[in-house]
Parts: C-alpha cells; sequence; structure tokens
C-alpha cells in the first residue's frame, strides 16, 4: 500500500499533500492542530464547542469562536485544490474522503484484515502489511499537548499493536515461520508484559523446532508477570505452554469452534435509512469497546431507528430486540427478553421464587454465545431497566446491551451517546445535502410521488426541517402532511404544530402517532416541581444561563435553592438540552418541546407573570452589560450579552409588543453601544424605531441617546440638522451622565455637523466626568477634531494619549480605535513601519472581540498601509482575509471592495478591479447604512482607477461627487485627499501649473501633504521636473497659503470649471 496516495498524513508527522501529492507546507502549529482534529472525523461536522475544547482545553482565549474562526480563515488560504474546510450548522467539517485520510484508511484495512483471517490468510496478511505500511511514525506525534490527541494517539497505538499481531498470526499460520522470529524476539523486547506477542513468539520458535527457548520464552514471561503484578500468564498462554511441552504439532491448541448462523428479532425495516451514517459507524466503534451503550435524546429523535440499523451490521453476534414500553415493572421486563427468546415464562412460574429463577433461565439463555440486546425506550422503567442491565452484564460476560432512553441509566461503564436533531442546512448552496432536508424529501416523496426538491420550494422546506428542530419524527409528520398539502401550507401552519402534525404510521405506537404525544409522554415523566420548572422554561428563547432560570423561573412550587437540581433533571430526561457555551452550561428547550410547554404555562396562568420576571432579569442584564462593555470586563460581558441575545430581543419585542416605552427605551438605550460595536446596523435602526415610536412615559436621557445614536445612522437629505438636534437633546438632557458612550458621541456629532463652539464645550463635559472612559473618549474625540483642523501633531498626541487611557480601563475596542487613528498620522508622515506596527498591534486586541466586521476594516487599513509600502503581495493576503470575513452589504464590504480594486489595480488587473468596483457600487445602492466617508472612500478608488486608464473625463466628474458628499459637512482630510487626485488629474491633463497650486491646497486643508502615498509623491517630483523646482515650489506655496475656506472654494471651482 502507497503511503503516497493519502492526501493528510496523522500516522507520524503532520502531512498535508495536494492532488499532485507534493507536501503543502502548513504554517502555524495551532492551524495543523485544528486540521489535524477535523481529520480525525474526516468530512463530518464537528461542533465549534468541541474544537474549541479539543484545541484549547481549559486555556481557551477570552474570544473563542472569534479565534476559532480566525484559524479557519488561515486553513483554508493553505488547504489545496480538492479539500475543502466547510461550515456546517454549529460546526466544521474537513471535505476530504476518509480514504485519503492514513488513520481512516488504516482503521479500514486493519477490520478487514481482521475478517478475512477466517477465511482468506493470504489476503488477511496482505491486508493487514497495507495497513501497517500506513505507519510513518507515533500517532498524532506533532500534535501531544493537543487535549485531544492523547486518548486518539493510545487508541491508535493500540489498533497498530493489534494489527500487528493478526498479521504475524496470519504469516505463521502460511508457515513463515522462520522469517518472523527475528521480528518477534524485537517485539517481546519492547513489549515484555504483552501475553500476544509472547504467544506468537512461543508458535514461531516451536515451528521452528526450538522447542526449549520457546519454553524458555513462556518462562521469561511468567516471572516477570509474578515478580511485578503477581498474576500467572492467561489461560491461553498457559494451554499453549502445554502443549509445547507435549510436543503438539500444531501451533494452537485450541480447536476452533464452528460458526453459526446469527440470528435477530430486530423488528423489519420498511423505509429507508437518512441522515445519521455517522453515528450507525460511532454506535458500532462503541459496541466494541463498551458492553454497555445508550442512545438517550428526546422523543422523537429517531433513537430507536438508529439503534435497528447500528444493530442489524454487527453480524457476528445473536441480536435480541425487546420494546419496553408495554413494561411496567421489573418482572415484565425480564418476561419481555424472555418472550424474546421464545422461552414460556408459565414453566418457571410453577416454582418458587419465580422473579429469581426467572432471572436464572435468562442468564443461562443469554450465556450461550455473544449476545447483542437491544432494550428500546427505558425511561419510564429507568430504576428497574438499570438494575436489571446491570445485573445481567454481572452474570453474562458475552453479552452487549444497547439501550434507548430519555434518560441515562447511570451504570459504571456504561457509554453514553447522544441523540440530538439530524443535520440542519446551513446557508450554503448545498441545503439539499443537510440530513434534516434529506429525510423531509425522501418521505415527501413516498407520500407524493411528483415531489422533488425545487428552487421554489427549498426554502419551505428548510424553514421545516428548521422549525421542527430537525427531529426526525416531526419531519416525518411534517412530509406525511403532502398528501393533502402543499409545502407552503404546512409551513405557514407550524405555529399550530400540534393539530397539524397528526398523521402518523399506524404501525407505530400510539406515542408516536402525533406530534403532541411524544411530548405528553415525556411529560407524563414529570414530577410536580419538574413540571413547574419546565413551562415557566417556555418564556426563554435559545440557551440561558442556570442563574437567570432561577432569577425567572423561581417562585410559588419551585424555591430558589431548587431550580438548579430541577434543571439538572430535566437535562438527564431529555427535556432540555445542556450546552458547553465555554463560559459555562447553558440549556435551551427544543422548539417543540418549548411550545407545549407554553400551553402549559398558560393553563397554570403564569404567563404574564412569568414574562414580566423574564424581562425585567433582562433589563437588568442589559443596562449592567450596556455600563459593563466599556470597562475592564470588556470580553466576559460582550460574551455574557452574545450569548443572552436572544432573549434580550425577545424580552425587547414583548415591551414593544405591550407598550412598555419605558422599559423598551430603556433597553435600546442601553445597548446601544453594544449593538454598534456588533455592527447591527439595520437591525439596530427597526428596534430604536420601535421603542421610540411607543407611547407612555420614559426617561428623557434614554430617548436622547437612542436620537444620538439614530443621528449617526440616518442618511437623510437633511442628515446634518438631524445629528446636530440629537447632539443637542442629549446635552439639555445630559444624557453622558447617564450612558458613558454619550460622552464619545456627543462631541463628535457636534464635529461633524459643523458646530466648533458646541464641540469643544461638549469635549469639556466630557473631561469633566467622573468616569475615566469618558475621559477617554473625550480625548479620541479631541484628536478626531485636531484631524479635522488639520493639527497633526496635536491629533496624534491626543490619539496616543487616548488609546493608553482607554487601555488603563480595559476597553480593547477604544484602544483599537485610537491606535488606528494614530497610524493615521504616522502614514500621512510616510512612516509606514510606524504605521503597520501599531496597527499590528490592534489586530490581536480586535481579534479578541467577536466583531468580524471590526477586524475586516483594520485589515484593509493594514493592506492599505502595505499596499503604500509596496508590499503587494502582504497587502493582497490582508485584503482577502478581510474579505472572508465581512457579511455581504454590510459598511465594511464597501471598505473591502474599494481595497481589494487598489490592490487589483497595483497588480495590473485592471479586469478584476473593474469587477471589484462594480460589486461595490451595487453594494453602496443595496445599502442604506453607509457612511459618507465609505461613499467617498469607493469614489477614490474609482477615481484612480480612471487616473491609472487615462480615463480623464470620468475623473473630474467623479472628484465632485466625491467633495460634495456630506452636506457641506467640512471633512477635511477626505477634501484634501480630493485635492490631491485632482493634482493628479490636472498634471494629466497637461496643466501642471494649476496641479502644482492644487497640490499645495491639500495642505491648507488638511495641514501637509500626503508624504506616504507614493502616488503623491511621484506626482510631486513629476512637477518638480516639469516646472522646475522653484516654480513648483512658489505654486504649491501659493496653494498652501490659502485659507481652508478658500482652498475649498478653490478645489470646488477646479472641479467644476
Amino acid at each position: 500500500m502507497n503511503r503516497e496516495a493519502v492526501l493528510i498524513g496523522l500516522l507520524g508527522p503532520f502531512q498535508l499533500r495536494g492532488d499532485d501529492h507534493r507536501p503543502v507546507e502548513v504554517g502555524g502549529a495551532r492551524v495543523r492542530t485544528l486540521l489535524a482534529r477535523l481529520a480525525l472525523e474526516a468530512d463530518r461536522t464537528v461542533s465549534t464547542e468541541a474544537l474549541i475544547t479539543d484545541l484549547w482545553g481549559d486555556d481557551q482565549p477570552a474570544r473563542a469562536l472569534n479565534a476559532l474562526q480566525s484559524l479557519v480563515s488561515r486553513a483554508r488560504r493553505v488547504l489545496p485544490a480538492g479539500i475543502a474546510l466547510r461550515s456546517e450548522g454549529t460546526g466544521y467539517a474537513l471535505g476530504v474522503p476518509t480514504e485519503e485520510v492514513d488513520v481512516h484508511r488504516f482503521e479500514r484495512l486493519a477490520a478487514r484484515g481482521h475478517r478475512l483471517l477466517d477465511d482468506d490468510v493470504a489476503g488477511a496478511a496482505e491486508t493487514l502489511r497495507g495497513a501497517l505500511e500506513l505507519w510513518r511514525g507515533d500517532a498524532l506525534v506533532d500534535f501531544v499537548d493537543a487535549p485531544f490527541a492523547a486518548s486518539e494517539a493510545v487508541r491508535l497505538h493500540e489498533l497498530r499493536l493489534t494489527a500487528l499481531e493478526e498479521r504475524i498470526d496470519a504469516d505463521l499460520r502460511l508457515g513463515r515461520h522462520a522469517e518472523l522470529v527475528a521480528e518477534l524476539d524485537g517485539l517481546a523486547a519492547r513489549q515484555p508484559l504483552r501475553e500476544r506477542f509472547t504467544a506468537l513468539r512461543v508458535r514461531a520458535l516451536h515451528a521452528c523446532g526450538r522447542q526449549a527457548d520457546a519454553l524458555a520464552a513462556y518462562d521469561a514471561l511468567r516471572h516477570r508477570l509474578a515478580e511485578e503484578h503477581g498474576v500467572d500468564p492467561s489461560r491461553e498462554l498457559r494451554d499453549l505452554h502445554m502443549a509445547v511441552l507435549r510436543g503438539d504439532p500444531g501451533v494452537d491448541p485450541v480447536e476452533p469452534v464452528p460458526a453459526r448462523e446469527p440470528t435477530s428479532s430486530l423488528p423489519t425495516r420498511l423505509s429507508s435509512f437518512v441522515g445519521r451514517e455517522d453515528e450507525v459507524d460511532q454506535v458500532r466503534r462503541s459496541l466494541g469497546r463498551s458492553r454497555l451503550v445508550t442512545l438517550f435524546g428526546p422523543g422523537g429523535a429517531g433513537k430507536t431507528r438508529l439503534a435497528t440499523e447500528s444493530a442489524a451490521g454487527v453480524g457476528d453476534r445473536r441480536v435480541l430486540f425487546v420494546e419496553l414500553a408495554p413494561v411496567r415493572d421489573e418482572h415484565d421486563l425480564i418476561s419481555a427478553v424472555l418472550g424474546t427468546l421464545g422461552l414460556r415464562e408459565t414453566r418457571l412460574l410453577e416454582r418458587q421464587s419465580a422473579a429469581t429463577h426467572a432471572m436464572t433461565r435468562l442468564v443461562e439463555a443469554l450465556s450461550g454465545g455473544p449476545t447483542l440486546l437491544v432494550l428500546d425506550n427505558c425511561e419510564h422503567v429507568i430504576t428497574a431497566a438499570a438494575e436489571f442491565v446491570g445485573e445481567l452484564l454481572s452474570r453474562c460476560p458475552r453479552l452487549e446491551v444497547l439501550a434507548t432512553s430519555r434518560e441515562p441509566l447511570a451504570l459504571t461503564g456504561e457509554k453514553l451517546l447522544p441523540v440530538g436533531p439530524l443535520g440542519l442546512p446551513d446557508s450554503s448552496d448545498e441545503q439539499d445535502k443537510a440530513a434534516a432536508v434529506r429525510l423531509f424529501v425522501e418521505r415527501a416523496a413516498a407520500v407524493s410521488p411528483t415531489f422533488a426538491l425545487s428552487e421554489s420550494n427549498t426554502a419551505d422546506v428548510v424553514e421545516i426541517c428548521r422549525r421542527l428542530d430537525g427531529m426526525p419524527l416531526a419531519i416525518e409528520l411534517a412530509a406525511a402532511r403532502l398528501r393533502g398539502m402543499s409545502v407552503r401550507q404546512v409551513a405557514e401552519r407550524l405555529d399550530d404544530r400540534f393539530r397539524l402534525l397528526t398523521s402518523g404510521n399506524r404501525r407505530s405506537m400510539p406515542r408516536h402517532r402525533t406530534l403532541r404525544a411524544v411530548v405528553e409522554w415525556s411529560w407524563e415523566l414529570l414530577d410536580d416541581a419538574e413540571q413547574v420548572l419546565a413551562r415557566r422554561l417556555a418564556v426563554f428563547a435559545g440557551t440561558v444561563r442556570a442563574e437567570s432560570v432561577t432569577a425567572v423561573c423561581a417562585g410559588p412550587g419551585l424555591p430558589a435553592a431548587d431550580v438548579v437540581y430541577v434543571l439538572s433533571s430535566l437535562v438527564e430526561k431529555s427535556l432540555v438540552e445542556a450546552v458547553d457555551g465555554g463560559r459555562g452550561m447553558r440549556y435551551r428547550m427544543l422548539e417543540t418541546v418549548r411550545v407545549y410547554c407554553a400551553e402549559r404555562l398558560v393553563a397554570a396562568d403564569e404567563r404574564e407573570s412569568t414574562r414580566t420576571a423574564h424581562a425585567e432579569h433582562f433589563l437588568e442584564l442589559a443596562e449592567v452589560g450596556g455600563h459593563q462593555v466599556h470597562l475592564a470586563e470588556q470580553l466576559d460581558w460582550m460574551e455574557r450579552l452574545d450569548a443572552d441575545h436572544d432573549n434580550i430581543l425577545a424580552a425587547l419585542h414583548r415591551c414593544t409588543t405591550v407598550v412598555d416605552a419605558d422599559r423598551a427605551v430603556r433597553f435600546c438605550a442601553a445597548l446601544a453601544w453594544y449593538w454598534s460595536m456588533s455592527a447591527q446596523y439595520s437591525e439596530v435602526e427597526g428596534r430604536f424605531d420601535a421603542a421610540m415610536s411607543l407611547g407612555g412615559d420614559a426617561p428623557a436621557a434614554s430617548r436622547a441617546a437612542i436620537e444620538l445614536m439614530r443621528g449617526f445612522f440616518a442618511r437623510t437629505a437633511d442628515w446634518t440638522e438631524q445629528l446636530r438636534g440629537s447632539a443637542a437633546a442629549a446635552r439639555d438632557t445630559d444624557a453622558m451622565g447617564h450612558y458613558l458612550y454619550v460622552a464619545g458621541m456627543e462631541p463628535v456629532a457636534w464635529l461633524m455637523s459643523g458646530e466648533a463652539e458646541e464641540f469643544e464645550r461638549s469635549v469639556r463635559r466630557a473631561f469633566a466626568h467622573p468616569n475615566p472612559w469618558a475621559r477617554a473618549a473625550a480625548r479620541y474625540a479631541r484628536s478626531a477634531g485636531a484631524e479635522q483642523r488639520g493639527d497633526v501633531t496635536g491629533g496624534e498626541e491626543d490619539a496616543r494619549e487616548a488609546a493608553r487611557e482607554f487601555e488603563a480601563v480595559g476597553d480593547r475596542w477604544g484602544v483599537a480605535q485610537a491606535v488606528s487613528s494614530q497610524a493615521g498620522f504616522r502614514s500621512l508622515r510616510g512612516d509606514h513601519a510606524g504605521a503597520i506596527e501599531v496597527l499590528g498591534e490592534s489586530v490581536e486586541t480586535i481579534r479578541q472581540l467577536r466583531s468580524n466586521e471590526d477586524l475586516a476594516a483594520l485589515l484593509v487599513v493594514i493592506g492599505t498601509e502595505k499596499l503604500r509600502a509596496g508590499d503587494l503581495a502582504g497587502a493582497r493576503t490582508d485584503m482577502h482575509e478581510a474579505d472572508e470575513l465581512t457579511e455581504p452589504f454590510s459598511p465594511h464590504r464597501m471598505l473591502v471592495w474599494s481595497g481589494l480594486v487598489e490592490v487589483a489595480r497595483h497588480g495590473g488587473e485592471l479586469g478584476r478591479a473593474e469587477e471589484y468596483l462594480r460589486r461595490a457600487h451595487e453594494d453602496l445602492d443595496g445599502s442604506s447604512h453607509v457612511s459618507h466617508p465609505v461613499r467617498q472612500l469607493v469614489l477614490l478608488s474609482e477615481v484612480r482607477l480612471r487616473l491609472y486608464q487615462g480615463r480623464l473625463d470620468r475623473v473630474r466628474v467623479l472628484l465632485r461627487q466625491g467633495l460634495g458628499i456630506g452636506n457641506g459637512i467640512e471633512n477635511m482630510p477626505m477634501s484634501a485627499v480630493c485635492a490631491e487626485q485632482a493634482a493628479r488629474w490636472l498634471s494629466a491633463s497637461g496643466e501642471p501649473e494649476r496641479a502644482a497650486r492644487a497640490l499645495g491646497t491639500a495642505v491648507a486643508l488638511r495641514g501637509l501633504l500626503d508624504e506616504g502615498d507614493p502616488e503623491v509623491r511621484a506626482l510631486r517630483r513629476e512637477l518638480e521636473e516639469s516646472l522646475g523646482v522653484a516654480d513648483c515650489r512658489r505654486l504649491f506655496e501659493r496653494g498652501a497659503a490659502l485659507s481652508r475656506a478658500d482652498a475649498l472654494t478653490e478645489l470646488s471651482s477646479v472641479l467644476h470649471g
């Protein structure tokens, strides 16, 4: 077997190869670790939670999900063609066939070699030899520190030794004993306590006529076992020793047992099995390692079908299937199994101690050979089932048990395999490949033969699968409705799902014929306290922490001290899912269970009181968190608000629905800054509008804070006036005293609306604020004001101090913003290395936050600076990473397009530059939340491209549009860029004198020329050569000496002349 054939190698040092089988270099140990972890589950989805745990263990980064996404992006860039790293639902999958990963190929060949041993010894030897040739060293040797690697490496090492033993066994049967002796001598020396190596060595020596050496090998092991462990060799090895002493000619003293045809009582499967192929493999592997495997999960998850499908393929043992739904006590349990075996219990009932004799008879019947006992639906007799299984396993050494239940049996040695929803489609184009969709399509085609997935019905099918949580039974019931409804009709009626989903299979048990019956079966198994908590949990959306459950749900019938224990019990009974949120356990209900429990909440007359408790709790959380996201615990609170966002929005929605203006407005004001940091622009505007439209009392400062944020989002014709009015409202209500972020936003609002004196007064008020974050924000605002005035020195100093002050209070986002401003000043001076250095320090700061949008914007700035420094390759890398991080139509998407236009232009790829520019304009037209500076950047990127192409007629129009954006706001830095590009246009048009003067106006507007722009530097050299240094300088200085107002007037005149 050729080692070079695999694309990914883990059986030795890590290897990655392309389709041409040439090695691919993978930089970064963590990226290699990610690829190795995914390759162990090749072509199967690994959840983000599992990946974070397996990559970082207990030392997880503060923003673990962002760190993982960054690793995924880096991994995608190095993967060769043919290997895709897919995002699937809540995890990632490495799209590589298992046959192309040496671990999986080895396991397949080893298993095949094992099966061939009895029928084709030569084939077994060859197959096992091929499997072993895949090894190049120790398994996962490059990942010894990774949390997932140790146990997996031990498992693979054991499989390797077993395959080696079986290969030697096959070679011995083929008469190759003479050539095996030396190999076995070495193996026995390296593994002195591994009995099978000694047994094989004894057989080989005996077959070579070296009886004395064979006996000596046995004695050496026997003495070592006695001295080190106080035990004797195994029975098999002792029997082999006796055979050698007797001089038996055969090497195997054990007579083979004639194979007998296994029997099975599994129910006949009338429909195809869809969507859990990987889980079947996992169940079968688990049965090979544990004698008790329990499939547990909520009703309707498909546990029974998974169990029968898994058991059907075991092949080498008797399989007994016992349905426990009719069973009511322990004695019935024994009777059910005896009935499956075809034994009449009446023969036992005639004897004394019927139950004892029944168990004895059962043990005898199950001890005749390898047996797999499948016990289906244990939850309603869970205690009796656990005792029954425990006794059987202790008394029947060749018995294995596969159980299904809505809660574990809780026995020592039990291997638990949770069975949850089927895989749901992600946002990719391959929605038809999701397991839930495949199941729906197949079952729909069974009842409506003309049904097929199409462009017209895919969205409805996906909605059905998502709203039914990917639960197989619910999906099958929905598909059955296509006998008389369209897919759209089914999707539209899911709000009434318990009435809709009632057309189950008549051959099914009654509790599987309707969706309501499935949930009611679980509900009836709950005690009073569990039912109280379950119904109150219905008010939550998404996942929730136990502390929040206690705050909202404790009350009559459920003391606060009991909540966490009752919650744990609901998890055990599969009514609630426990999810590791990275910073503690979180809990959620499947939607169908939640809908049922919501009905019970109404019936108990507790809905309004529980909803009010929910809203009050999450408003308190929002107000505390909205303040804390500015400070030292910023990351913790960002993650907390991220995790609780569904519940926050649910509470906010209820407040707007019941016209609770006070809470709705306070919610929005408290979270405005967090939402802004999260780049939720369009969503936030809708929330603001809904809250502000409510009548009723609400704090004036809260309303003013929201209006201020809305002013920044507005892009209407009266934008300037709206911003000025919102700044005045914030000033008049002292919103700055209630919400920290106003200390940064109010001064900038005055600045952007052209109110210089109000800007200064607002900055002074922010500097007088008792909170140090507000003072840092004031300094940052003052830096922006200095930049607008052309005071580069003062602006850079304030930006540097603002970054230091933000760092002192723990605001990473503030640090990144201030450092970016500082880098901008360095860039203007031509200090590319200094700019890139400080920007690089911000990257890790931003990565710790969860905002991919902010990271993308920062990468565009870094890429632009590298481009200005002449590093085209580095700029391309940064721009493409930013491209991967941004969402369609986000404001930062236009920054990325503009950056990519510049990279393509500098690389001479004009066709690609045009395509990027087209996409930028499409996104501009499709978004109402793009700031004026971003619109100007897009226009200026087109200006540079047209200048490069020599399309001068278009340049003047574009510059005129760019200068006019902003409704008259004096954005001096952007106006200066327009002046520099106007100078390039004039020079290209054959007007060097006007070009020199226009270049000087950039200094009048900004305070200095952009010395970091290589095209501006080149223009100045060209003008000096064309006009002479003295004349060029004279014209330039005339432009630079203009007042800012005159410079703007002259620039406008040039562009409109």
